[in-house]
């Protein structure tokens, strides 16, 4: 009896982590023109694939967030990226990227959220994200996953704007069955 329940458990946990599978797309309006993308020590060509798609991954795991059907269109108008390319040149001949707290993470988006239905759950055009105390708040065991201050930005306005929406969402999608 007890291996059954702990089995119901387990199958539980699984179906609960699977129902969680939002889609995203993303698009990159302008890109040439976001304020700073700009690389230290790399070709601008291959800096900004390698930064658009650290910024699909980051899209992605906050879909992946979502309930399963639902589905997410982003639209960047804006990468300010955290710190700053140091024009002066380190002794190896290489430019860097400064992070001081004066250089803050800045991202501008707009968004539409749909649930399985195609019903909008939640919307807005132009979004202006920034985060004027990121150095507050990264930890050292992360500060050396690419793009961290920007992913954290984003996850903190995920969790304070998109999941309470679809929470609502759904608990009004139940009322009204």
């Amino acid at each position: 009896m007890r291996f059954i329940k702990l089995g119901v458990l387990m199958l539980s946990a699984l179906v609960g982590t699977a129902a969680m599978a939002g889609e995203v797309k993303v698009e990159y309006k302008d890109y040439k023109k976001f304020t700073d993308i700009k690389p230290a020590s790399e070709t601008r060509g291959s800096f900004e694939k390698r930064t658009m798609a650290s910024f699909d991954k980051i899209f992605a795991d906050l879909a992946g967030k979502l309930p399963e059907g639902y589905s997410w269109n982003v639209v960047v108008t804006d990468i300010d990226l955290a710190g700053d390319v140091n024009h002066m040149f380190t002794q190896t001949g290489q430019q860097i990227r400064v992070i001081k707290e004066i250089f803050i993470p800045r991202i501008n988006f707009s968004y539409t959220l749909l649930d399985q239905n195609k019903v909008v759950v939640a919307e807005e055009k132009d979004l202006k994200l920034k985060d004027m105390g990121f150095m507050t708040r990264i930890s050292g065991a992360r500060a050396d996953r690419p793009f961290e201050h920007e992913r954290s930005m984003l996850e903190r306005w995920f969790k304070d704007s998109i999941e309470p929406a679809v929470l609502a969402h759904q608990q009004g999608s139940v009322k009204a069955s």
